[in-house]
């Protein structure tokens, strides 16, 4: 059968007529759908409306974004793409078992929030947000989306670092995340002005998915070796009922004692330690926690001279305390969210709760002690936002002491607090203040002011005593600059002030106060594995032994701007 030519027209304008009319009423189906989805998302119910209606978990959806963003057109470059490329992707199930939640489990926000905390932990993970999306109200449930960013972890290691006039280096590689699977491998060689080390590092933190810990570590040292091997079930949240871990050290190391920056005395010193310890919990009640402890400790202490120091100054005596102990810890479930005060680029996670842990053990030489001892220990942490928002102070304090027959021996106590302050716009003042005391310390102790922990214009190590006080002023500045998408980049000015008192009997007499002030560079990568800040500074002494620098050029990282 022949078609005219006006028969093949009529068709295809019947067809396109029909196809024109299916495209309006889908586009017409479609609108209100859309309308639909809009008001849905719309009518997504608070956390708290969530809870109260007893709303349970639908679905979880795991998203592990690569270090750099293709579509961010900064980022949409070819170095970037290839860096992604080769970068092995953090495994979906390695999230998974950081979870807090599960599905069919009542939506709790607060487990949400604690699962963020806990991913963000990680260091080869740089940001993790989770939010419940798509409330369905004929089912009551709703899906969690947990979406991660990973960090680049597996990189050569080349570091420098200088420090009160005492350089640090070391080579070798680490990897936070094998192959993605969140193990830590680290292979290096450092040196630094204690000695030469070779290390060997393996850390596991969820064996086989599970919850359990492992880390081991292999060193060979100048001046002797460490061998540590941990397993163990942490409380790995603030609900967890349990936990069990147990640890063993062999150390063999030379110990110095300082002044002035100089090795003053030194000694052998041998650690054999065995320690095993567990808790309990009811978990968490009206957003508090709190956890009794138990377990046995043994920690044996042995000296003796070097072949450089026959005769030591000062050698301590040996020791060997075999205790059973019980402690317990309280935990406030009081966090905020915060950016550029100790990192750049960054949440930081900052807990204002009270968080308290004690602990008291009794060594007897029926256990394997030479001594009976009582050994207690006390730590607590605590903050808040005096007058709201944009201020910040944070409070630490403790102690420890062994109780023998003839009194108290190695006695410490220590006391810190830190007050921040928005100001400049988007810039921070920051003050800080630490203390030290310390009585009848045992004689590998020292209590030590220098440039390695508070007096960055003087020496390590710098001024020994039986105390130490020290007060640092900075006006922190956060640019917005950020080269290469690489790198964010702060400096800060600073003054500093400290003094130690107390008789070391290896050291001379304090010189009493002393001050410096400075100005630095400061250096992050938020693509980079940990949450380090490199430091680079620039600091004056202003009194003090005058046969010290004018300058000191000080080179670290540190855990904090």
């Amino acid at each position: 059968m022949r078609l005219s030519a006006s028969t093949v027209w009529s068709a295809a304008l019947f067809s396109a007529a029909f196809l024109a009319d299916g495209a309006a009423r889908a586009q017409d189906a479609a609108e209100p759908a859309a309308d639909s989805a809009a008001e849905a998302v719309a009518a997504m119910p608070t956390r708290a409306e969530l809870e109260s209606r007893g709303t349970t978990i639908r679905a979880i959806t795991v998203i592990v974004d690569n270090v750099f963003d293709p579509s961010n057109p900064k980022e949409n470059k070819r170095l970037y793409r290839w860096a992604n490329k080769i970068h092995i992707p953090t495994h979906d199930n390695v999230v998974q078992n950081l979870l807090l939640f599960d599905v069919g489990d009542r939506f709790e926000g607060r487990l949400l929030d604690e699962t963020a905390r806990t991913l963000r932990e990680r260091p080869y993970l740089s940001a993790a947000v989770v939010e419940p999306r798509n409330y369905d109200p004929l089912t009551n449930s709703v899906e969690i989306e947990v979406r991660v960013r990973d960090s680049w972890t597996f990189a050569p290691e080349i570091k420098f670092s200088r420090t009160g006039g005492a350089n640090k280096w070391g080579v070798g590689f680490a990897d936070n995340n094998v192959f993605g699977t969140g193990k830590d491998i680290t292979v290096k060689y450092t040196h630094d002005i204690d000695r030469d080390e070779t290390q060997l590092g393996y850390i596991d933190s969820n064996v086989m998915g599970s919850h359990v810990g492992l880390s081991a570590w292999h060193v060979n040292a100048s001046d002797g070796y460490r061998h540590a091997l941990g397993v163990g079930r942490p409380f790995y949240s603030l609900d967890t009922r349990w936990s069990s871990e147990g640890s063993i050290v062999d150390l063999e190391q030379v110990d110095s004692m300082y002044d002035r920056g100089e090795v003053v005395d030194e000694f052998q010193h041998d650690v054999r330690e065995l320690h095993f310890g567990a808790g309990v919990s009811n978990g968490v009640v009206n957003r508090r926690t709190r956890r009794w402890l138990y377990g046995v400790t043994s920690i044996e202490d042995t000296f003796r001279p070097t072949f450089d120091h026959p005769q030591p100054t000062l050698l301590p005596e040996n020791r060997k305390l075999v205790f059973p102990w019980i402690g317990v810890q309280w935990v406030e479930d009081d966090y905020r969210e915060m950016s550029e005060l100790n990192d750049m680029g960054r949440t930081e996670d900052i807990s204002l709760g009270l968080n308290l842990s004690m602990s008291i053990g009794f060594a007897k030489k029926g256990f394997g002690s030479d001594r009976d001892a009582t050994v207690f220990r006390a730590d607590t942490a605590l903050g808040w936002e005096p007058g709201g928002s944009g201020r910040l102070l944070m409070l630490t304090a403790g102690g420890a002491t062994r109780d023998e027959n003839d009194g108290l021996h190695n006695s410490t106590a220590y006391v810190g607090a830190r007050y921040y302050r928005r100001n400049l716009e988007k810039h921070l003042f920051s003050v800080t203040l630490q203390g030290l005391a310390g009585s009848n310390l045992d004689a590998e102790k020292q209590v030590l002011l220098g440039g390695d922990n508070g007096l960055r214009g003087y020496p390590l190590r710098y001024q020994a005593g039986t105390g130490r006080a020290s007060l640092s002023v900075e006006e922190r500045f956060y640019t917005d600059w950020y080269p290469w998408r690489l790198f964010r980049v702060g400096w800060a000015a600073f003054f500093d002030t400290g003094r130690v008192w107390g008789t070391d009997p290896r050291a001379q007499p304090s010189l009493g106060t002393l001050n410096d002030l400075g100005i630095g560079l400061r250096l992050t990568s938020p693509r980079g594995a940990g949450r380090s800040v490199l430091h680079i500074d620039l600091a004056f002494p202003l009194n003090g032994d005058p046969t010290i620098d004018n300058v000191q050029l000080v080179v670290e990282s540190k855990g904090s701007f």
